[in-house]
């Protein structure tokens, strides 16, 4: 919820201002202020309250009490507004409030906005804004000033009908691989180099952890079949190993590495889940789903992974063990893992559009979003690893009447009711497709079938957030190491 701040003008300087023009103040009572203490003193009598033109006693009008509940600036209350229906605006007016309010904590210690509790500022630098504060619904640490820009733009006809998230990847080494189900695209960013391979009816693909190995579902035949490509230099590939399946199966539907990098988890068409152990590729099977099997993610500690079908059910597994844990039913869904916890996801239903927080250990739901009409509907969700933002892609409908007529826009939120920012181009729209690896680049596509790459945040920045969390390391580290001394 946010409230629309107002920048003063700047007086223009005149002659008049010029201190030496100006006659030297004095402090005088008004004529009639007998008679006004005189009817104040009798309405006070009276049980009521006069108030003037100009002010009771120097009180603002403001304060006066037929005005004070109409002034939502001045009595705290802020004014509940739809997170899913703000704009630009809405989005400007939170880094200023934000950035002022941050300011003045971090040079005066002040904790939780709370004027009376002050930290030593002595040794001590000021800290981010607290994930368990009641004012996040996840861990987050949202930027300053968040303006997300354009670093590039490239024509890519045919890659927004219709998006599909399983078949493009962006690799650690800088390598953009998509594929519109005839042939793979594989793009160079940093010479900007395009290739094109020939694969027979590819359906899914994903890199490897460290950009070693490209996993692809695609065919031979009749036969479903997962290749591995092995990337030698950013020119050269090699099919390292080919892994036949039955045609029971159907296809591979998605494909998800673990963290480490020793398993490839393969959704299929028929609802079962293949777990692939490096390097043999042994396999074995998970029937849960009876449909056909959309998104496996793994959350970051590699704990617990999630998977979901056309039905709208999404399946809770052990990491370790494969088993199932819980199950979630809804209507076309789309989730993601926040990347610092491993214990918390992000639910969203696409239309009505709904957006719920869920904790696996708890098996709760710590807050949530819902939506009426089908007015908004939501193409995809996804946290940010370096800030712990979620970003909320979205197509809204203009007017009600024309179905046509849609503008897409990528939200980005602190919390299920804070905007942070608004990623959007008026003309082009703005669809997500896919971080990179580092969480600093965001791959985008607009409705003309152009591929636009936006710095979501600096590299520095990146690079001193991460400092920061190792200094916090080691520091806890050697307090329990001293602490352990202590105890002995």
């Amino acid at each position: 919820m946010f409230v629309e701040m107002s920048v003063c003008d700047t007086p223009s300087k005149n002659s008049k201002m010029d201190k030496k023009s100006l006659t030297p103040f004095k402090k005088v009572r008004r004529k009639n202020w007998q008679q006004e203490t005189a009817a104040y003193k009798n309405a006070k009598t009276k049980g009521q309250v006069l108030c003037h033109s100009s002010g009771d006693r120097f009180i603002p009008k403001r304060f006066q009490q037929d005005g004070i509940d109409h002034n939502l600036k001045f009595i705290g209350q802020r004014e509940e507004r739809d997170i899913l229906e703000t704009g630009v605006l809405w989005t400007a007016s939170y880094w200023r409030q934000s950035g002022f309010i941050s300011a003045i904590n971090s040079t005066f210690g002040i904790q939780e906005r709370r004027l009376l509790q002050f930290s030593s500022l002595q040794g001590t630098s000021p800290e981010a804004v607290s994930s368990g504060s009641a004012d996040f619904d996840w861990p987050c640490n949202p930027r300053p000033r968040p303006i997300a820009i354009q670093n590039a733009t490239h024509e890519m006809p045919g890659i927004v009908s219709p998006v599909d998230y399983n078949m493009m990847d962006w690799s650690p080494k800088d390598m953009v691989a998509v594929s519109t189900g005839q042939d793979i695209m594989l793009w160079h960013n940093l010479d900007e180099t395009t290739m094109i391979f020939s694969v027979d009816s590819p359906t899914a693909l994903r890199y490897s952890p460290n950009g070693k190995y490209l996993s692809i579902g695609c065919f031979d035949g009749n036969y479903p079949v997962l290749d591995l490509w092995e990337v030698k230099t950013s020119m050269e590939f090699e099919v390292s190993y080919r892994k036949f399946f039955l045609k029971s199966i159907g296809c591979i539907t998605c494909i998800e590495w673990s963290p480490d990098g020793e398993q490839i988890l393969c959704g299929t068409m028929s609802g079962g889940i293949m777990v692939l152990a490096l390097p043999k590729l042994r396999s074995q099977l998970i029937r849960e789903h009876r449909r056909k099997v959309t998104s496996i993610k793994f959350s970051p500690t590699q704990k617990y992974f999630a998977s979901s079908d056309t039905s709208g059910t999404i399946y809770i597994f052990d990491g370790a063990l494969k088993k199932r844990l819980l199950r979630l039913r809804g209507r076309s869904v789309v989730f993601d893992w926040h990347p610092w916890t491993g214990e918390d996801m992000v639910v969203a239903e696409r239309r009505p559009a709904s957006i719920f927080i869920l904790n696996i250990p708890r098996r709760q739901f710590v807050a949530s979003y819902k939506r009426r009409d089908d007015r908004i509907t939501i193409k995809t969700v996804t946290f940010s690893k370096i800030t712990g933002e979620l970003l909320v892609n979205v197509l809204r409908r203009v007017s009600p009447d024309d179905m046509d007529c849609v503008t897409c826009e990528i939200l980005v939120l602190a919390s299920l009711n804070r905007l942070v920012d608004l990623m959007c181009n008026s003309e082009r729209g703005t669809i997500f497709l896919m971080w990179n690896p580092d969480g600093t680049n965001i791959a985008t596509v607009g409705l003309d079938d152009t591929f636009s790459v936006w710095s979501f945040i600096p590299t520095h920045k990146q690079k001193a957030i991460l400092r920061k969390k190792e200094q916090q390391g080691a520091k806890e580290k050697s307090s329990l190491l001293s602490l352990f001394k202590g105890m002995r």
